[in-house]
């Protein structure tokens, strides 16, 4: 098995982490979003990251990813079982896949990627947007999803990792939840930060950092 993509990619470290519980094998193959190479576009021909190659068959999108290797490999379920529940965790996987990542991004691209990885001046005000405008109706709205403990569904999930992932790329520009205004919320990044797949994935980030 196969994923193709870089791993400080929200979407990327989502499906690693969700492998790495099921106790799959496979290696990373580095492929920055937007790739416009023939071999890349065959395999995703929107442009996007992850790519899962699992033999002759390959997915490009990060949800239908997750889900394909839920059905082929159910031991060490990321899935809740039952009917409602599966349903709101889609929802949340779609929440923390849609406008959650496109605020906390801003975060990340101006303040980390654009000083750091591509060589341009960080829009501050942007980032500030961001961080003051854009991102807090959604903590508000996580903050009275989450649990006080543990995670959303009692085992660790797709969802869990789906609406925390965003977070963590924020914090390479120096954010932080605040936990004064989202206790839950902020509690449960860090309950998710110290599950063990997710350590294991996020070192990978901090290798490929090192080898810049």
């Amino acid at each position: 098995m196969k994923l193709m993509g870089v791993p400080l990619s929200p979407f990327v470290r989502k499906v690693a982490v969700i492998m790495e519980i099921k106790g799959l094998d496979y290696d990373v193959e580095p492929v920055m979003p937007g790739d416009t190479s023939e071999a890349f576009r065959a395999l995703s021909p929107l442009g996007k990251i992850p790519v899962f190659v699992d033999g002759d068959f390959s997915l490009a999108d990060s949800s239908a990813i997750c889900e394909y290797l839920e059905e082929k490999y159910p031991g060490h379920s990321t899935m809740p079982q039952g009917l409602e529940e599966r349903g709101h965790a889609r929802f949340l996987e779609e929440f923390g896949d849609s406008k959650l990542v496109e605020s906390a991004s801003i975060i990340f691209i101006e303040k980390f990627g654009n000083p750091n990885l591509f060589g341009k001046e960080p829009d501050l005000e942007r980032a500030a947007q961001a961080e003051n405008e854009l991102l807090p109706p959604f903590l508000d709205y996580l903050e009275s999803q989450v649990p006080s403990e543990g995670y959303l569904f009692g085992n660790f999930t797709t969802a869990d990792i789906s609406i925390v992932t965003p977070i963590f790329n924020a914090a390479y520009g120096g954010y932080e939840v605040d936990a004064s205004r989202w206790p839950r919320y902020a509690a449960f990044v860090q309950r998710v930060a110290e599950h063990p797949a997710v350590i294991k994935v996020r070192a990978m980030e901090q290798q490929m950092l090192a080898a810049r």
